[in-house]
This record gives structure tokens, sequence and C-alpha cells, in this order.
């Protein structure tokens, strides 16, 4: 599974967060450590939320977000600073994986979302640091507050590379194309064979044997991948044996035999990976699960660890290189350096000083942008010589943790076959149970016996009321545009409850549920004060109607509703319907609210439980999330939320 946002994605996210520039930040949350949301309302007054889970992800969403409550010392700091502040700028920094919101409040901020290693969050006013999330100190660049702020080495952008330049990179390499690709351009490794691919090339070809016409072709190859990414107008999540293994911003070649799900946009197709990701177990796992654990965090961990070399070896090698750019000033410090280590004096006032080692004669100085440690008794080229010699140490390092890494994703991929093969011999042995005419709908059976019937679209809206809305039937909608509609097969018997009951399913499978509010209204009229025939001049959208007359109002709606198990004309059937029709229907089952808990995971526990196809469960779902709420007769395993 993929873990984090590589080059290419932080582009394609950025894409997406570009029609909130000219906007302003209204409010920062910071739910726990390692996630950050900004509330936006955007240049045309839209809302919006920007989520950044350091380190990881980076997207927009249009859900609302829960305010959790006392707000983190770090949420303040940004509060107190950028509250309200225009967005004027959203950008990469260069190719690397480092996103940078540009501010304007008395004066311009930059907040930098930092998306390598362990990730991190930094505002940043006229050059210096404010206040970082995490402070750290690397060799020559130090993350903390009043510090000077300084970007990573950059990152070789291939975007704007010349066949010749990138030729130099690829002979440089001891490793193959693909590790190349993956290590010195930061590409990433799925995205490395993409571009292999595209060429035709031998992914194990050495990249040193590269001649200047293969260079070109991959160079091509990365130029045009990146073109798609800038144009692509969508996401998608790539499943591999029905689970989520990659987000990518195009379709890729590589994955020509996988299942695409397809997003609107690359932000809702992160939103939707993120939330897929496996949840800590609160219970003792069986072995096959504490070993499928073990095998994720230890990819997890080897995707980190490689990361971090890349971040290292690319510095130790920039570095490297800066000394030679100062060579003239570095020989002058050395040699006073020596002078004054020989006659056992103070190095304090020597030209950039930082710290100096009197027992290992090394001398830590800051020379412009760059901060070196210098070994006085070596040369300018043996201390050069030193920082590449630790630049091929962390690549040497690289290319084992590849290996590592490419060893212990196929022992995952084995265990999820394993896992996936085994529940599909139990799924196999779910049955369907019998199929009713009203299935093609929305349904559900009242509390009464009336069988009630919804639109799932625009198309099954008009046909439901041209086909199934006769005379003496009643017709509820819930009061908010996005809500299908809702007819109630009157007979014999059926009172007020089974409207409002019918209310209730209006609301409940509306865009409420997604919203996650907590309540609504929701009305009933007679059939003939229902039309397709709008006022003169006003126009009609498919699926919609317009509603004459007095409206049977049922105010504040608690939005949820109960799964499980009933008998209807003999048969046994699993229905989704308003909690008080299911409780009076059903001995086992379930009320949920919208939630956090993914509807994929909830719908196979319950056709594990039901004994019915998890197609089954997935086609009466409402349209999101869910939490449960309460359950009876379904066991210990399906647990209520608190």
């Amino acid at each position: 599974m993929k873990e984090s946002l590589s080059s290419f994605d932080v582009a394609a996210a950025l894409k997406d967060l570009q029609p909130l520039a000219g906007g302003h930040l209204d409010k920062v949350y910071h739910p726990d450590r390692g996630h950050l949301i900004l509330s936006i309302r955007g240049p045309s007054g839209e809302k919006a939320f920007v989520h950044f889970h350091v380190g990881k992800w980076l997207y927009r969403s249009d859900k609302n977000v829960e305010d959790p409550g006392q707000p983190s010392d770090f949420a303040m700091m940004l509060r107190k600073r950028i509250s309200n502040a225009k967005i004027v700028g959203l950008r990469q920094q260069g190719f690397d994986r480092i996103a940078v919101i540009t501010l304007e409040k008395d004066g311009p901020w930059d907040l930098v979302l930092e998306l390598f290693g362990d990730g991190n969050v930094i505002l940043v006013k006229d050059g210096a640091i404010v206040q970082p999330l995490t402070g750290h100190k690397w060799k020559h660049r130090d993350v903390r507050a009043k510090s000077e702020f300084s970007y990573p080495p950059p990152v070789p952008d291939p975007r704007i590379m010349s066949p010749e330049g990138f030729l130099e990179i690829l002979r440089s390499s001891d490793a193959d194309i693909v590790r190349t690709l993956a290590t010195k351009l930061n590409l990433g490794g799925r995205y490395s064979e993409e571009i292999v691919l595209r060429t035709g090339l031998d992914r194990s070809a050495k990249a040193a044997a590269t001649d200047i016409g293969q260079a070109g072709a991959i160079l091509d190859a990365i130029k045009g991948f990146s073109q798609e990414v800038a144009e692509g107008r969508g996401g998608y999540l790539v499943l591999k044996d029905g689970t989520a293994d990659d987000v990518v911003p195009v379709r890729m070649r590589t994955y020509d035999r996988l299942v695409h799900e397809q997003f609107d946009t690359f932000s809702s197709a992160v939103e939707a990976y993120a939330s897929r990701e496996p949840k800590p177990l609160k219970e003792k796992p069986a072995e096959e699960e504490k070993e499928l654990g073990k095998l994720q965090r230890k990819v997890a961990q080897q995707e980190a660890a490689i990361m971090r070399l890349q971040d290292e070896g690319r510095e130790a090698q920039m570095t490297g290189d800066a000394l030679f750019a100062v060579y003239a000033d570095v020989a002058l410090i050395l040699a006073e350096g020596k002078r004054r280590l020989a006659e056992s004096k103070s190095m304090d006032d020597i030209p950039g000083f930082v710290s100096f080692d009197r027992k290992s004669a090394d001398l830590v100085v800051k020379i412009g942008s760059g901060q070196f440690k210098l070994d006085l008794k070596g040369t300018v080229e043996s201390n050069a010589q030193r920082y590449y010699e630790e630049s091929k140490k962390d690549r040497r390092k690289l290319e084992g943790a590849l290996a590592a890494l490419q060893d212990a994703r196929k022992a995952l991929d084995a265990l999820r076959k394993g896992q996936a093969s085994r529940a599909q011999a139990v799924r196999a042995k779910h049955e369907h149970t019998k199929r009713f005419w009203f299935e093609r709908y929305r349904w559900f059976i009242s509390s009464e016996g009336a069988v009630v019937l919804g639109g799932k679209d625009a198309k099954s809206n008009d046909t439901l009321v041209k086909k199934h809305l006769d005379a003496g039937d009643r017709y509820a909608h819930a009061d908010m545009h996005g809500a299908p509609s809702i007819v109630v097969k009157m007979r014999e018997g059926i009172t007020e409850k089974t409207l409002v009951e019918a209310c209730e399913f209006a609301v409940a499978t509306s865009k409420a549920w997604n919203a996650k509010i907590g309540s609504a209204a929701g009305y009933w009229v007679l059939p003939e004060q229902v039309s397709k025939t709008p006022q003169s001049g006003e126009y009609l959208a498919k699926g919609a109607f317009v509603i004459r007359g007095k409206r049977n109002y049922s105010n504040k709606i608690d939005i949820k509703l109960g799964i499980g198990e009933i008998e209807f004309e003999g048969q046994r059937k699993i229905m989704c319907g308003p909690e008080g029709a299911v409780r009076a229907l059903s001995k086992r089952f379930a009320v949920i609210r919208p939630g956090e808990r993914d509807k994929n995971a909830f719908a196979k526990q319950l056709s594990d439980l039901f004994q019915v196809p998890i197609e089954e469960i997935q086609s009466i779902l409402p349209p999101g999330d869910v939490d449960i709420i309460d359950q009876v007769g379904l066991g210990p395993d399906l647990t209520v939320s608190r």
C-alpha cells in the first residue's frame, strides 16, 4: 500500500487546491498531532477544508469537520497569526514533496507543509521560522523557532532537465534504471516502473549503460506523464484483491490488470484512500491478523527509511558540492583552524563559527546559507570526500532497503491473497435471498406492513413516480435538495405512523447522510399535489417535481436507520429502513447513523452475520460511512460506537 504522496501526487493535490486562491483562511483545527485541517472560505464564498496528514496526505474536502474541542497550542498559534488571512498562492517547492501556502495578513506569510521523512508544518514570516510543528536539526538546516528558514537541498527536477544533464545522473548510478529514477529523482518505485514501462526499456537494465537516445526517451516519458498529471481531472483508487493498494492521479499502465475506482478529483480519491487505511485493532487479533499487522508495519518502516536515506544521501552529496562552491572560504577557515588547534587557542571568533569538538577536531561553521562540519586535520578536498563517502554509504543502504521492501511487499501480497481467497470461499457459501420486484428501488417494509419505495437517482425518481405513484398512495420527500422521491403504497390499516417512517427514510437516504448533520425535516403529500409541470419561465431538472398545496411536515427527524433480518411473504430478507420499522419486524438488527466506520468494512461484517453476499448488503446501505449506535442479537463482534 502507498504510505504517502510522491512528488507527482503533490503536484496533483495542489492542482485541486488552486481554486482556493483568493479565498480566506477561516480557522485551523488540529484533531491530533499528525492531522492539521485548514477551514477555508473560497473566493466565491464556498466552504472547503484542506486536510494535511503530516508526512503522508494532502487533499481538499468539502465535508464539514467536527470541532475537536480544546485546540492544541500549535493550532492556537496559527489561529492567532493567520486566521482570516487571504490566500494569495499555493505551489509546490520545485519537484519536492513540499507544498507552500502563501498568505497575506499584515504582510506575507508562508505555511510550509512537508511530506518527506516524518513530515512537518512550518510557519514562516520574513524568511524566519515563527514556529514549526516539530523541531529538527539537519547537517545544514536548523528547523526551530526564530531560526532562518531554508528549504532542504532541492531534488533534481526532470520536468526542466536536459537529456545531457539527465544522462549524467543515470551514468553516476550503479543501480538499475527503475531504482535510479526512484532514488535520484524522487519519483517513487511505482511511478518509476510506470515511466520505464512507457519507454519499452528493460526495467532491470543498468542505468550507467544508458545512451543519450534512451535517456531522452525516459525524460520524454517523465515529461509526458507530468503533463497528464497537470491536465488530469480526477483520481483513481487501484484495488488489489478488493483492497485499495494505491491512489494515483492518472490511469497507470502497470495496473492495467487491476480494478481502478474513479473519482471526480484526485483529492476525493486521496480522502477515500486515507479513510480506508487499517485502523488499530482494539481486541487481541488472531495470529494471521498479527502477521498482517507486522508486515504492514514493516513495509511502512522500510518506506520511511527509504525516504530518509534518499534525503540524507542527497543532502550529503549537495553539501560536498557546496564545499567546492565556497572553496576559498573553506581553505582559509581550515588554515586558521589548524593554526589555532596547534596553539590550543579558542575557535569562537572564526568567521561563521557554530561549534568545535577539540577531541575529534571537528569544526562546524556556517558559510552563506550552508552549514558544514570540517575536519581540521584535512583539506577542502578530503572534507568534501567525507560527505561524498557518506552519500555513497546511504545509496548502498538504499539499495538494500529497496530490495527488502520488495520482499516485504511480496510477503504482504501473498498473505492478503490467502485471506482474500478464504474470504471468497466463505462468501461463496452465502446465498442471495429471494429478489422482489421493488428491489430495483430503495425500499423498506413499514412497521404496519406497507411497501415503501425510494428513488436511487434522478432517472429512478422519475420512473418511480410515473409507474408506481397511484391514486390513494402517498408521496414523501426530505425538505432539502438532493433527496429521493418516496412512494408509500397505501392499503387498509396504514396510519400516520407509516407516513412518518417514510419521511424518516427520505431524510436518511438524502445528501444529509454524507453531510453528517444531526437532523432534518421531511413531509408527505397526496399524489395529485405532485407535478412535473413547472411554473411559466421555470426549469425543472430531471428527477425533480413541483409540489403544490399544503405539505404535512415531520420536523427534526434524527438521521439514522436500522438494518436487520425480516420475513416478507414467507421469505427471509435483509432490510435497511427507519429504526421503528426495523425494530418492529426484526429480532436481529443494528441501528446506524452517519459516522466514521468504513461502509464497506461494515457491509462485510453484516454479510457474514446474516449469511448473505456482501453485494446484497451494499445495495441497501445509506450513501456514506456509519457509526453503530445500537445492536440486538448480532453478537459481540459488532461493536457499538461510543
